[in-house]
């Protein structure tokens, strides 16, 4: 006799989610899945919906469709956000505006937990208006009285397959160069996708309660752009020179590609702020920040995870 298949120890348990479209939405959808969570889902177009994935309506200034993107749901993660806008004030709008709009709707549904997805550049409010934007919404969720548990997410640099800014580096380096903003001797930490996603998914069985936690692939002191080089060559045989940008050089086209935003009304990813925040020299994050989360460890070393993500742009004929 054919035996049913054992309920899922998470099927009573449910997941609203912001930002489900997007780059790390999309792998934190299958993540919960996956597992066996029911998910609500925000999104600003019509989807179908599935056995697990319900999907709301409206964006994170529709107070409505928060309530009921939260109704009934144990968890809140909120990964929607700008990385890039017009101004600093659009900025503040939706990643400190939408934040507060979901902090009440979280607390008028009586959540569990609610897990906000920040950025490292949230460590430096003043050197970009993202990063203070960032700082900001943290600063909501920690000054709150809340009756859920919190715990705030700052990722390094996010890659992976669907992401098309690693893209860029392996288009430099079929013409033998890599660009490095401000300085060669930068340091930034980085993290595939598919493992932040499992890490999120696993923080709320930790006890990082009401705290900051940073996660990376493990790599004590993160990487340099001369890393990424020669993972680049043991993976696609090309070894591309590292190539300096001087901050001036690169304030310059922030300033140029900014002006040029401004009059096309389209919001560009190198702005004079932004050049402030790609010229960093460090953004690794901070072993004492490192959580640790049982029955998790990164699966991808940073050669695996790019190897991952080239065989994924080849597949989608992106090169």
């Amino acid at each position: 006799m054919k035996q049913s298949k054992a309920p899922s120890p998470n099927s009573g348990q449910t997941v609203a989610l912001t930002g489900a479209t997007g780059f790390l939405g999309k792998h934190i959808v299958e993540q919960y899945v996956n597992a066996g969570f029911k998910i609500n889902a925000l999104t600003r177009s019509p989807k179908t919906n599935t056995d697990q994935i319900t999907w709301v309506e409206g964006d994170l200034d529709d107070t409505k469709a928060l309530n009921n993107l939260c109704k009934s749901a144990n968890i809140v993660v909120h990964c929607a956000g700008l990385t890039k806008a017009l101004n600093r004030n659009t900025f503040f709008d939706v990643n400190l505006g939408g934040t507060k709009n979901l902090l009440k709707a979280a607390k008028s549904n009586e959540v569990d937990r609610f897990i906000l997805i920040s950025s490292l550049a949230a460590r430096e409010p003043q050197i970009s208006n993202y990063g203070a934007s960032k700082n900001a919404a943290e600063g909501a969720l920690k000054s709150g009285k809340w009756p859920f548990r919190w715990t705030i997410v700052r990722p390094p640099a996010i890659y992976g397959p669907h992401d098309m800014e690693i893209l860029k580096i392996f288009k430099s380096s079929r013409f033998g160069f890599l660009p490095a903003p401000g300085s060669a001797k930068n340091r930034f930490s980085m993290i595939h996708v598919a493992d932040l996603a499992e890490a999120i998914r696993k923080l709320p069985d930790t006890g990082y309660n009401n705290d900051i936690v940073e996660l990376d692939d493990g790599k004590a002191g993160g990487y340099r752009l001369q890393d990424i080089s020669e993972a680049v060559f043991k993976i696609d045989g090309k070894r591309p020179r590292i190539v300096p940008v001087p901050f001036p050089v690169l304030a310059f086209l922030g300033i140029f590609s900014d002006l040029f935003a401004q009059i096309s009304r389209k919001p560009s990813m190198l702005t004079l702020s932004s050049a402030y925040h790609l010229s960093h020299p460090d953004w690794a994050i901070k072993n004492s920040r490192r959580p640790v989360i049982p029955d998790y460890s990164p699966r991808f070393s940073l050669e695996a995870g790019l190897q991952n993500t080239l065989e994924w742009y080849r597949q989608n004929g992106h090169l």
